[in-house]
């Protein structure tokens, strides 16, 4: 890769350090093709820039690295276990536009746009996220917007590193609302390879199932774990397969990516508030080990909520923060009409992240 990618920087680097008109500029593709090639160049190879004045930081992880890392966890995560359980049309098509759309189109217009160097690496993680959290059965059209709406609304908070909350939730919060019937109707049933494979061709109305735990409001059905841990239930494209998501977070936790504490919470505090509310409540409530296994939750604790620039950064806040997310989670998926509470409890805590870190800081130092 490197031999490949070192000849094309002496033709590409003219364009990212060019002060002159982008719009009357003969540089205007060196500088497009420029961004594109250090946002790849970078994620793919440690940065040739060095501090040239202290303090001089060392570590085994930068931004790039750190982005590298969520990339192979998700690919891993989702992304095979969806090729087979969905087929790999379902998939890789819609990684494309996500890609596409959201990464070579609009945030290459918003560098050219806004005069920036670089396409932030970023990117590509927001728009890995948006199939995942999209149901199987989403039109091309709906997982492009959404990719097209997590990377402006990233740029608008600020960009990498600067964001309030997490944008993929926030566009799927957005799409939600828009478009109701492709989120909140029937999901796609899982294919598992090549069986049933000739049901698509039936339509999507004869292979298309409430999620679990919709069916268990409606009708107190609760479904098999083991079905809900390798992915054969019903669910959002990235959600499924929970064991491919359990191993591929902890290998985060492991190299310190993700902060062991939020998901420890989250996934805790979800367990405690449904034994607790299960003791009051009775069968009302879903019982606590299905809580753990349905809907998005893995996904969400161990690679959303986990995500070190819209969550608090003290160890006592992360626990805060976590077990927040768990009790909104529990309170909507049990108390409300919503289909599932995942997203709107991590974006509430996004929120809060802010106040809840101040306030620790006012504890810690009595001020």
């Amino acid at each position: 890769m490197k031999k490949f990618l070192k000849p094309l920087e002496p033709l590409l680097d003219k364009g990212l350090n060019t002060t002159e008109s982008f719009i009357h500029s003969h540089r205007n593709v060196h500088f497009l093709f420029g961004s594109l090639f250090g946002a790849i160049d970078g994620l793919l190879r440690s940065p040739k820039e060095t501090a040239q004045a202290p303090p001089f930081i060392r570590s085994n992880y930068d931004v790039k690295r750190f982005m590298g890392a969520i990339l192979v966890a998700l690919t891993t995560g989702w992304v095979l276990p969806a090729m087979y359980l969905f087929g790999w049309q379902c998939v890789v098509f819609k990684l494309l536009i996500s890609f596409v759309i959201g990464v070579f189109i609009v945030d290459v217009l918003w560098a050219i746009l806004a005069r920036e160097e670089h396409i932030n690496e970023g990117g590509f993680v927001t728009c890995l996220f948006i199939p995942a959290i999209l149901p199987p059965q989403a039109p091309l059209w709906l997982v492009g917007l959404g990719a097209a709406l997590a990377i402006i609304f990233r740029n608008i908070l600020g960009g990498v590193g600067n964001n309030l909350v997490n944008p993929a939730l926030f566009s799927r919060l957005f799409l939600t609302i828009c478009f109701p019937a492709f989120l909140v109707t029937g999901y796609q049933t899982p294919l598992v390879g090549i069986q049933d494979i000739h049901a698509v061709h039936q339509g999507l109305d004869a292979v298309t199932h409430a999620t679990p735990f919709t069916a268990f409001k409606t009708s107190g059905e609760v479904a098999s774990y083991l079905s809900l841990l390798l992915g054969t239930a019903t669910g959002s494209l990235g959600e499924t397969c929970r064991v491919a998501l359990i191993v591929s977070g902890l290998w985060l936790i492991k190299i310190k990516v993700a902060n062991w504490r939020i998901p420890a919470s989250y996934l805790g505090s979800v367990f405690v508030f449904s034994v607790f509310f299960s003791l009051i409540l009775g069968k009302a409530v879903a019982p606590p080990f299905f809580q753990l296994l349905s809907g998005g939750l893995i996904l969400g604790a161990f690679f959303m909520a986990t995500d070190p620039i819209t969550t608090t950064y003290s160890q006592t806040a992360k626990w805060i923060f976590g077990a927040g997310c768990g009790f909104i989670t529990v309170l909507i998926r049990d108390f409300t009409t919503l289909p599932e509470g995942v997203m709107y409890s991590i974006l509430l805590m996004n929120l809060l992240a802010i106040p809840i870190q101040a306030l620790m800081v006012k504890i810690r130092y009595r001020l």
